[in-house]
């Protein structure tokens, strides 16, 4: 439960409707309260930061090569599970029912496979999958919803409770980018 935490990650979002996966990998800092930022630097640019107050999504090539700019309340964040529990803001026996199954081949020797269901309605979320090392540092996450939907993130280059300069955490939106407020 660190202050702050930082990694690399790739994300791969399979999508069952279209039956096809797409992959992007950037990097992610947290840090208590509210803190976040989400940066996808591959296939495109998009930028999701939390000032603790405001979230602003950031899509560069949108709006004619612009940029947009999506500004919500940083409550929105808290309503999401995965941030949640990458911040450990989530309790996780309290929000749901934990399973530890016998570790199937693909996982690692000293890590474990933790099976989380919600124990009340999130969204379509059905389940959460939690890949830990011995240290229970999150290696994996894999959410899978009620539509057959899969996200897998798998976060690398770990580091906890390093001191985080606050101007990661602050936005301007740049000149000439379209700024939607809602």
């Amino acid at each position: 439960n660190a202050a702050s935490v930082s990694a690399d990650f790739l994300q791969e979002v399979y999508q069952a409707s279209l039956a096809r996966t797409k992959t992007s990998q950037g990097s992610i800092k947290l840090s208590k309260p509210n803190f976040v930022r989400w940066e996808i630097t591959e296939p495109e640019t998009t930028l999701m930061v939390s000032n603790g107050r405001r979230v602003y999504y950031y899509t560069p090539g949108a709006s004619g090569g612009k940029g947009q700019v999506l500004v919500r309340g940083a409550t929105e964040l808290t309503k999401q599970p995965l941030f949640r529990i990458l911040t450990g803001s989530a309790s996780l026996d309290k929000e749901f029912s934990l399973q530890k199954q016998e570790n199937p081949p693909e996982v690692a020797a000293g890590e474990t496979l933790l099976t989380l269901k919600p124990k009340k309605a999130m969204g379509d979320l059905e389940q959460v999958q939690l890949r830990v090392d011995a240290k229970y540092l999150i290696q994996e996450v894999i959410t899978h919803s009620a539509t057959g939907n899969k996200t897998k993130i798998t976060l690398q280059n770990q580091a906890l409770g390093d001191k985080l300069p606050p101007a990661l955490f602050d936005f301007k939106p740049p000149e000439g980018a379209e700024v939607l407020r809602n």
